[in-house]
């Protein structure tokens, strides 16, 4: 009697975990947002893994940032502009984990990098060194995959792109040719769709020559 018991549990456990998933269903509106702010951080390149770098001292040939623009409202904003669900619906809508869908009316449509102090005898200080810099999404940090990227290819990336629950978008850089100098810095202007223009500069780097 107890096995029985115990098979019709598992039975019923089983159709359960079956129902649940089913009566699941998230919002499918999306919510437009805008870049308003920007970030750079300093990144150790070093290793075989891209992560944070929390001084202002890189090697000449691992010379990176993590670049990102997001809307400084965040995730709560978007929260409260959300679907209200109630009764059995908010509990359904809980148990599939939704996330809700962001899009940007500001996309990004081009990134100038500037130098600030020479690079070598042939980059000087004030040179666009766009070109000089390749890129990876922040969610690929190893860069022996290489999986590399234009800024153009970053820039084409974010047209039409849907966010999930927070309206970051977030890029590595890193610089191809060594630094024969002992500092570096670099301006790092973003222009959005829009025309508006994000204007930043990296931390003074000391390079250890």
């Amino acid at each position: 009697m107890r096995i029985i018991k115990k098979v019709v549990l598992i039975f019923l456990l089983a159709n359960i975990i079956r129902i649940i998933p089913g009566c699941c269903k998230c919002s499918e509106e999306v919510y437009n947002f805008n870049f308003n702010r920007t970030d750079i951080r300093n990144i150790d390149n070093t290793g075989n893994y891209a992560k944070p770098l929390e001084i202002d001292t890189m090697l000449p040939g691992a010379v990176a940032f993590e670049v990102s623009i997001f809307d400084s409202l965040g995730y709560f904003y978007y929260a409260y502009a959300g679907p209200e669900y109630t009764g059995f619906k908010t509990a359904a809508a809980m148990s599939c984990d939704c996330a809700m869908q962001l899009q940007t009316t500001n996309y990004l449509n081009h990134i100038k990098i500037t130098t600030l102090y020479d690079l070598s005898s042939e980059i000087k200080a004030g040179d666009d060194v766009s070109e000089h810099f390749v890129a990876s999404l922040s969610g690929n940090s190893s860069h022996n995959s290489g999986v590399y990227q234009s800024l153009t290819s970053v820039c084409t990336q974010t047209i039409d792109k849907i966010y999930y629950d927070s309206g970051v978008e977030s890029f590595r850089i890193f610089l191809k040719p060594e630094v024969e100098n002992t500092k570096a810095r670099f301006a790092i202007n973003l222009t959005l769709s829009d025309n508006t223009i994000f204007s930043d500069t990296t931390n003074l780097i000391q390079i250890l020559q």
